[in-house]
């Protein structure tokens, strides 16, 4: 698990990790998604901003009551912040700059979700939401390279996995992937405009350019 505790950005690397290893401390020591849940909360709190999880107040209680039971009401001061940063995002909620991508990101998880995991849900909230962003999925999630968000996939939604055939990057990945899957043209992730590697994914595409390789 210790190696899903990385990087956020510089600043908030070592406090992203500091949340998530007392995270850790309360979840059941064999239970593969814990390292990733510490590790995007973690990176939230780090931001001083919950709602970066892509977790409603909802889901983040629930989550944590499931799988870090105690932290949110317990004494442990390594996790002061996530209590005192609690009762605020249940007043502001979760906002959703982009809902018509997030339910197309939704239909498409939902429909390749597996039949196994009990917390694929709260993964498939923390992913539409990541899409929005301007980062590489696995760096804006708190990761520490693709292959965690492939080992993530693959046990989430495995038959999503198989059909990156191409191995495209996978926040371009599920973008274009749902777009098809909703019968729309291909189009880039609301978050890909920003990204420092932009040119790289869509080579000879302007910036705000919604234009794709065709199917994928």
């Amino acid at each position: 698990m210790e190696a899903l505790l990385t990087p956020a950005p510089p600043s908030h690397a070592e406090d992203a990790q500091r949340f998530a290893r007392a995270l850790l401390r309360h979840a059941p020591p064999v239970h593969p998604d814990a390292g990733f849940f510490a590790a995007v909360i973690g990176t939230s709190l780090a931001h001083g901003n919950l709602a970066r999880s892509g977790l409603t107040p909802a889901e983040l209680q629930a989550l944590t009551d499931y799988l870090f039971p105690g932290a949110l009401t317990g004494h442990d001061n390594a996790l002061s912040a996530l209590r005192e940063q609690f009762p605020a995002y249940l007043k502001s909620g979760l906002g959703d700059p982009q809902p018509g991508f997030t339910l197309l990101m939704r239909v498409l998880l939902d429909a390749y979700g597996a039949p196994g995991p009990d917390t694929t849900q709260w993964v498939t909230s923390i992913l539409a939401h990541a899409c929005l962003r301007p980062d590489h999925l696995w760096r804006d999630l708190g990761l520490s390279g693709r292959e965690d968000v492939t080992a993530l996939l693959a046990r989430h939604y495995p038959g999503l996995v198989l059909r990156n055939v191409h191995n495209l990057r996978w926040k371009k990945f599920l973008a274009y992937s749902a777009r098809e899957h909703a019968g729309l043209p291909a189009g880039a992730a609301p978050g890909c405009d920003g990204c420092e590697d932009h040119a790289v994914c869509y080579p000879g595409a302007e910036p705000d350019s919604q234009d794709g390789p065709g199917q994928i």
